[in-house]
């Protein structure tokens, strides 16, 4: 019985670090469905911890790669710098990382561009829409509200998991002691 007990109590210290290990993507630039309205010059991912040196990250803009200048983990960010301005559009981050337990995780942050066009004959600057960018921008604003941020599911999934475990570690020990 003390073996058992001696078990369990090192699975409920054990268990909670477990369901917290991976690390996940806790913030963005640009954000999810973030429309950019300028010049960008870097995608920056924020993970909730240290990230190992193998991660990295692609743009893709209608199935096709675009290249980056340079992609680069450091601490709990990946960095990826832009040797050209992005044209308007949609496009997709699409990274891959391994936290520090090597486990590896992928993901993507969709996001647009909608810069100014320039007229040069008139002084006033107009953005050129069309009822279908009108549409989109009126999607995108609904898929924006409807979104919830990042951090808090993760936290409030390692919550629920903890709580689940500790359940089970208690039923399994009031089970075992009943039949005792």
């Amino acid at each position: 019985m003390k073996k058992i007990l001696t078990i369990l109590s090192c699975l409920l210290m054990i268990l909670p670090s477990i369901a917290s290990a991976h690390t996940e993507l806790t913030n963005s630039y640009p954000a999810e469905h973030q429309v950019i309205k300028e010049e960008l010059e870097e995608v920056v991912l924020t993970y909730e911890g240290k990230i190992e040196s193998l991660s990295t990250m692609k743009l893709v803009k209608d199935g096709q790669g675009i290249p980056l200048a340079s992609v680069t983990p450091k601490e709990n960010q990946l960095i990826g710098t832009l040797p050209n301005p992005l044209e308007n559009g949609t496009y997709t981050i699409q990274w891959s990382i391994a936290g520090e337990d090597g486990h590896p995780i992928t993901g993507e942050v969709p996001f647009s561009v909608q810069k100014e066009v320039k007229q040069e004959q008139t002084e006033t600057k107009t953005p050129v829409t069309t009822k279908n960018d009108e549409t989109k921008k009126e999607n995108e604003k609904q898929e924006q509200t409807n979104e919830q941020p990042t951090a808090s599911s993760s936290i409030f999934k390692n919550i629920i998991t903890v709580v689940v475990l500790v359940i089970l570690v208690v039923g399994g020990f009031l089970l075992l002691r009943r039949k005792g």
